[in-house]
């Protein structure tokens, strides 16, 4: 999601191809006679171009998900260093294929140092690992700061620390709806939580235990925001994973509401794990 104070869209050639033939259906119909004429300022919309896979070495889904993501990120393309960042050489060489052809990573995982292509992995800390080799010039579109602050009723600081971060990851077992709602997730991130009862903490200006709040601030927005949608979590009571099968809703729009600012959907990706 990119970070602006306007509303970003995208809309598909096929929606656009029906609403051309929309109107231009609507204006026959209204006025015969002037059909040609009107058909005349219709623009047909350009043949979209044509996306390009990338070769699977082995059960490397994980890593080709973070790739396309990456590659359709342009953002970051001319914020890429090949003389300096032996990934960034590779990760160029990727997105000039991907214009023309299919390709293959090979060079990229030896960049990265990935020993074993038929082993599967996390496709959130295989982008991590990336952005972590990559040009900083180029992870910094994704960097943010999260403020962590704890409070006690008087007012006084008990403990403040600030964190940067790439992915923001929002737990799908946080809620028992049905339907998990990004927006709400998102929001809840930053909800103010109470220490009360045997959470209590100790402030050093009270000199007791005392109940204390805690809230969570972006005080820092990335140019571009990543949200990890966690399906898999631990489950205590059974010691084993759990997928969360929840639908996910979506918004085209995401409001800091603290601080007016937007965060306008650019794309999601369908699959963050292995799928081979």
């Amino acid at each position: 999601m990119r970070e602006d104070g306007h509303l970003h869209g995208r809309t598909s050639h096929r929606e656009q191809w029906g609403k051309t033939l929309q109107a231009a259906r609507s204006a026959g119909q209204s006025d015969n006679k002037s059909r040609s004429a009107t058909l005349h300022h219709v623009r047909v919309p350009q043949r979209q171009k044509p996306h390009h896979g990338l070769i699977n070495q082995g059960a490397t889904c994980y890593l080709n998900s973070v790739l396309q993501v990456l590659f359709m990120t342009t953002e970051i393309h001319d914020r890429l260093e090949p003389k300096i960042h032996f990934p960034d050489q590779e990760l160029l060489k990727i997105f000039g294929h991907l214009k023309t052809t299919t390709c293959e990573t090979t060079g990229l995982t030896h960049s990265l140092k990935i020993d074993n292509v038929y082993q599967q992995r996390d496709a959130a800390e295989c982008l991590e690992m990336i952005l972590h080799k990559i040009s900083p010039r180029a992870s910094e579109v994704f960097q943010g700061q999260l403020t962590y602050t704890i409070k006690c009723p008087e007012g006084h600081t008990i403990n403040e620390e600030t964190n940067p971060f790439w992915t923001l990851p929002l737990s799908l077992r946080d809620t028992q709806d049905s339907i998990f709602s990004v927006e709400r997730g998102f929001q809840s991130v930053f909800q103010t939580k109470t220490f009360s009862g045997d959470n209590v903490v100790y402030c050093n200006e009270c000199e007791r235990k005392t109940e204390a709040t805690s809230g969570c601030e972006m005080t820092e927005h990335p140019q571009i925001l990543i949200l990890l949608l966690k399906r898999f979590d631990f489950d205590y009571s059974t010691m084993s994973h759990v997928k969360s099968d929840r639908c996910v809703e979506v918004p085209s729009v995401l409001k800091m509401q603290a601080r007016g600012s937007y965060f306008g959907l650019l794309g999601f990706a369908l699959k963050w794990f292995p799928c081979c």
